[in-house]
This record gives C-alpha cells, sequence and structure tokens, in this order.
C-alpha cells in the first residue's frame, strides 16, 4: 500500500465508502471524510467493491470496502523530540 514512510509510523484503518454515482466516487467519498478527521493520508487500497440493485436491475449504490493508511504525528525521520543523544 502507498503510505510507506522510511523511519516513520503508518497506521492503516479500513473504511466503507458509498457512493449512487461509481465505485470510484465512493472511494472518493471514503477518503474525503476521512481527510476532515484525519491528517496525513498518505494512500487508499480498495479491497472489495459490491452495489446495490433496484427493482429493474439497475445499480443504486455502488460500496468499496477499502483500507486508508496515514502517517503517525511525531514519527517522521529526523524527529529530535524523544531522541536520547
Amino acid at each position: 500500500m502507498a503510505g510507506d514512510v522510511a523511519g516513520g509510523v503508518v497506521k492503516v484503518i479500513e473504511l466503507v465508502g458509498s457512493s449512487p454515482n461509481s465505485f470510484s466516487d465512493a472511494v472518493r467519498n471514503a477518503v474525503r471524510t476521512a481527510s476532515q478527521t484525519i491528517r496525513n493520508i498518505r494512500g487508499v487500497d480498495v479491497l472489495s467493491s459490491s452495489a446495490d440493485t433496484g427493482p429493474d436491475g439497475e445499480l443504486t449504490n455502488y460500496k468499496v470496502n477499502c483500507k486508508i493508511a496515514f502517517l503517525i504525528e511525531g514519527s517522521e525521520v529526523g524527529q529530535e523530540a524523544g531522541s536520547s543523544g
């Protein structure tokens, strides 16, 4: 998954995004919503996708199960805080 940072610590969470328009839009919605409360998002990995169907067989709601990776603040290489000389 994109998000590996040499010497940094990356946390991964799993989310389900949805959209009435497309699978791509469902991924964008998941990342956009997560970015409202999570900083330093580094990547997204789509694990699976599914959709609800209407009575005539049309797709009505696209869903994606995805993992989002973000860098834990203060874990970047070169940080001096907390180092013991």
